[in-house]
């Protein structure tokens, strides 16, 4: 039988681009001819580079800071179980692997957080038996810059096999982060 497994709670889309030099300094000339102190508060009319194309890092991922709810339908859409993260237990079976947010001597790293409070992810299983939050686990995970590390969930999994992501469910923004990160030695 097919089943759907909705995840609710607060998660965020986190980005890393590379920036040159040049990049660098058109972002700090316009911040300051328009009298602007936090980078966030013009990521938007920056027409230079494209602030969603991360080559550093660019994903979705829920936090770990045990809010994650989970709810099973059928594939009749019946509800047939509802659980929270502290129900299931982390995967020990995988390595986690961190995400690294830093600038090099060659250039900088903008940095973006975009949180959001509410639906996560949709994902689609097969089970010849009824699932029970037992059979669900978990990968910690997470974003390191040089001044914070953001923990993550990384993946969850159905009877140890990792379930890929079928659909974004909807949310509310809840905050963002914007920062520059330079090369210090």
């Amino acid at each position: 039988m097919r089943y759907l497994l909705n995840t609710y709670g607060w998660n965020a889309d986190f980005i890393g681009k590379t920036l040159s030099d040049r990049e660098v300094n058109f972002i700090n000339r316009f911040m300051e001819e328009n009298g602007i102190d936090d980078v966030g508060e013009i990521r938007f009319d920056l027409e230079t580079f494209d602030v969603w194309d991360g080559d550093v890092l660019h994903m979705t991922k829920p936090f770990d800071n045990e809010t994650m709810l989970f709810e099973v339908l059928d594939e009749n859409g019946l509800l047939i179980l509802e659980f929270g993260i502290e129900d299931i237990v982390k995967n020990e079976n995988v390595e986690p692997d961190d995400y690294e947010v830093f600038p090099s001597e060659n250039s900088s790293v903008y940095f973006s957080v975009d949180e959001f409070k509410g639906g996560i992810f949709s994902y689609e299983f097969e089970s010849d038996d009824v699932p029970k939050s037992d059979d669900f686990t978990y990968l910690k995970s997470s974003v390191l810059t040089p001044d914070v590390e953001w923990g993550i969930i990384d993946k969850i999994y159905y009877q140890g096999n990792e379930l890929e992501v079928l659909d974004h469910l909807d949310c509310m923004g809840k905050s963002a982060t914007v920062k520059i990160y330079h090369w210090e030695e």
